[in-house]
């Protein structure tokens, strides 16, 4: 008669290349009570220029026009952000309490790229009806047709609208529809901003020479060198929600992201202990809040390469 088999560890977890976490600016927070909740001045360029008629040099040959008056060239706007949790539950013994933290990490480590990808280009976390997890609407996002200002301070806005380069089930050729939101971007950042793309684009986008990574675990436009977040969890979807036409998908473009990381932390459900099996049904959560500057752009882009014959395929 055989013995009982080795009870070994899993493989080691490799996450998906690329993620939305990988792109966020994470600064130093002092105290916790970033988890409340950010507000902060976003300052965004015009493109204004200032015209000095004592060293200006005219093509005619004539004299100088009258000098412009100065105006403001920085449009300042208080910007705000909510925060999310994601979230795991998962199944350990009274014996083996002491390796919850070591199993919520790893578990954690599974979904939440997925979580955090989908919550920011959907808004929405979480789950209804759902044990002791609560849907949470996450401000700001990506897919949003229309603007929102904090319900506690008119002056301060949680989300941005999207502003479109398409309308309806319109779509663009991939190339024109990446060039459209990198002009958009220099015209409204003038710094690197985020190209945001769900995983059914990455090979397109591949294939047309559009990115290349470098080397280090970053993804990088070959033209503005923007940087790009290939989701796992993006949807896809349209500002306002809708799926995406057969064959296309939707990109987004915003500027630079930044956020915080909670430490994990984990709860024991004790009225879900289950006395036939002797565990603890457990939960663990890690609290995220993100936010991006000034911009927030998307078009709807056509899939696939052109191949023999003219036609396209992916």
């Amino acid at each position: 008669m055989a013995g009982p088999r080795l009870v070994v560890p899993g493989p080691t977890f490799t996450p998906l290349s690329y993620g939305l976490w990988d792109a966020v600016l994470k600064p130093t927070a002092e105290t916790s009570h970033w988890q409340n909740g950010i507000t902060w001045i976003d300052r965004c360029p015009t493109g204004d220029t200032l015209y000095e008629e004592c060293i200006a040099v005219t093509g005619s040959g004539g004299s100088p026009t009258a000098q412009a008056a100065m105006t403001n060239n920085i449009v300042q706007t208080n910007r705000g952000a909510t925060p999310f949790a994601c979230y795991v539950e998962f199944d350990c013994s009274p014996v083996g309490l002491t390796d919850a933290q070591d199993i919520a990490d790893l578990a954690l480590s599974k979904v939440s790229g997925y979580q955090l990808e989908k919550a920011f280009w959907t808004g929405v976390a979480g789950k209804t009806k759902t044990g002791n997890v609560a849907q949470t609407t996450v401000f700001p996002h990506l897919a949003a047709i229309s603007s929102l200002a904090d319900p506690n301070d008119s002056s301060i806005v949680l989300q941005p609208a999207t502003n479109t380069s398409v309308t309806g089930s319109s779509t663009t050729d991939i190339v024109d529809g990446l060039g459209q939101l990198e002009n958009a971007l220099a015209g409204c950042y003038h710094g690197q901003g985020v190209i945001h793309v769900p995983y059914t684009a990455l090979p397109t986008l591949v294939a047309w020479d559009l990115v290349e990574d470098d080397g280090n675990g970053g993804l990088y436009t070959e033209s503005a060198g923007n940087r790009v977040v290939a989701g796992h969890g993006y949807p896809g979807t349209a500002p306002w929600g809708a799926a995406p036409a057969a064959g296309s998908t939707w990109m987004y473009a915003t500027g630079a992201i930044f956020g915080y990381q909670a430490p994990v932390n984990i709860g024991t459900l004790t009225e879900l202990f289950d006395r036939s099996e002797n565990t603890h049904h457990m939960m663990a959560e890690q609290v995220y809040v993100l936010g991006f500057e000034c911009c927030l752009f998307a078009t709807q882009v056509a899939l696939g390469v052109v191949v023999s014959g003219g036609s396209s395929g992916v």
